[in-house]
């Protein structure tokens, strides 16, 4: 890679084996054995370059892909055919949050960061920040299980922006927090880009990219339809979505969004 790109994908494919519903189906599945499976392509040969220290956002309706790339990106799945490199390590902070539901929310600081190869004497000296950020008083030593799902956000956040990542992922995390907190980590995720932390934002939100994002890549049913300025491209995907609510469920089905046409009409 170029020496200032931190993430690279170059026609990154990602296919899913389709499940059968019943029992009857997968038999079915298993005798035909000269019929090749049934598949869902998540991704269909997705190419961009990030620089290191960039804010990227990721927009698109469900079912876009922008989780399958950002999970792609974090390491916790592989492209089924292209190419993908990064340049230093990745922190991903999702609903989930990769924390142990049956542990308390201070096991979880240590559970998360010794998986990340902290030592116990590093961790100990993150321990109050990461408390202190979390904000979630004496749950901290309740079990994970017991947390709101804004709880369960706030302590990921705190965790993941305490480990110094070369590269942030947030996806929809900022949605189940109040608006202080939100603005809290996005204030943080600033301070983050200080240090030259390159930083994907998954969100609905588009309100929240903008002023914050220097670029946003729009997916549509695993295509890129387009990676531009936040503020050349998001005027143009909210006028798409204004249009999509208006369609009915078939031509939802056959939509394939032209970025030209509404960024002609946003002009």
């Amino acid at each position: 890679m170029e020496s200032n790109v931190m993430i690279r994908g170059f026609e990154i494919t990602k296919t899913y084996s389709m499940r059968h519903k019943d029992y009857k189906g997968r038999l079915a599945a298993i005798l035909r054995r000269d019929k090749p499976a049934e598949t869902f392509t998540a991704l269909n040969k997705v190419s961009f370059e990030i620089a290191e220290g960039e804010i990227v956002g990721l927009v698109g309706l469900n079912g876009s892909g922008k989780s399958t790339l950002s999970q792609i990106i974090a390491g916790i799945t592989y492209p089924t055919s292209g190419e993908f490199e990064i340049g230093g390590s990745c922190s991903m902070l999702s609903a989930s949050s990769g924390l142990n539901g049956n542990l308390t929310g201070l096991e979880n600081i240590y559970y998360k960061c010794l998986l990340l190869g902290f030592s116990e004497k590093q961790i100990k000296q993150m321990e109050a920040g990461i408390i202190d950020f979390a904000d979630i008083g004496e749950h901290i030593d309740q079990p994970l299980h017991t947390y709101s799902s804004g709880m369960r956000s706030r302590l990921g956040f705190a965790i993941s922006i305490s480990i110094d990542p070369k590269v942030l992922i947030v996806d929809e995390a900022l949605a189940v927090g109040d608006q202080a907190f939100s603005a809290k980590c996005l204030a943080a995720m600033n301070d983050l880009k200080k240090k030259n932390t390159t930083i994907i934002f998954v969100s609905h939100s588009t309100g929240q990219m903008r002023g914050f994002c220097d670029r946003v890549m729009w997916l549509h049913k695993g295509k890129n339809v387009g990676f531009m300025k936040t503020d050349d491209i998001l005027p143009a995907y909210d006028a798409f979505t204004k249009d999509f609510k208006r369609l009915t469920k078939d031509e939802r089905q056959n939509l394939e969004p032209e970025i030209a046409k509404y960024i002609t009409k946003q002009g």
